[in-house]
């Protein structure tokens, strides 16, 4: 089933919608850029340090997986399937990019930021072009969206358990 949606992804691509899709998933830097200059202002610094943290555990929980699961990428296992861009690096499973929006969607549900449905609809849009460019199967992207969302949750319960003991102590 892998294969049969990547290679049906596969018959959506069109040049000039190949150099899109390549350039906006690249784009998680700029969101995790913006959510560290969130930092700089009281209003928003609970809110962009939770969303960081939860980044983080992800990530370095991502790159441990990756290096004890060494999925080979579908481009490689899949015959006919082709990538559209670079050869990318490391193993395929989780995907590391939906894994990184996808921390940012939880940190900004689980803070109940009013922002979250737009966040939510940026990051499936990310977690689709891995499929789109050939560089991931959906069960990376399963990975990667319950992996950020079992880090986010571990966050969001240690930061509030902090800010109850804060309280009652205060």
């Amino acid at each position: 089933m892998n294969a049969q949606i990547l290679l049906w992804f596969q018959t959506l691509r069109q040049p000039s919608l190949n150099d899109l899709v390549l350039c906006f998933t690249n784009t998680i830097w700029i969101a995790t850029a913006f959510a560290a200059v969130l930092l700089c202002f009281r209003k928003t610094r609970s809110l962009a340090l939770l969303v960081l943290l939860g980044l983080a555990l992800t990530m370095i929980c991502s790159t441990f997986l990756k290096a004890l699961f060494q999925e080979p990428r579908p481009f490689l296992t899949i015959p006919g399937l082709q990538r559209v861009g670079p050869i990318p690096g490391g193993s395929s499973f989780p995907s590391s990019h939906t894994a990184a929006v996808f921390a940012l969607f939880w940190g900004t549900l689980f803070a109940k930021n009013r922002w979250w449905p737009l966040v939510l609809l940026y990051a499936v849009g990310i977690a689709l072009s891995r499929l789109y460019l050939g560089v991931h199967y959906p069960t990376d992207l399963l990975g990667g969206i319950v992996l950020s969302l079992l880090c986010c949750w571990i966050v969001t319960r240690i930061w509030n358990r902090a800010i109850r003991h804060r309280k009652e102590s205060t």
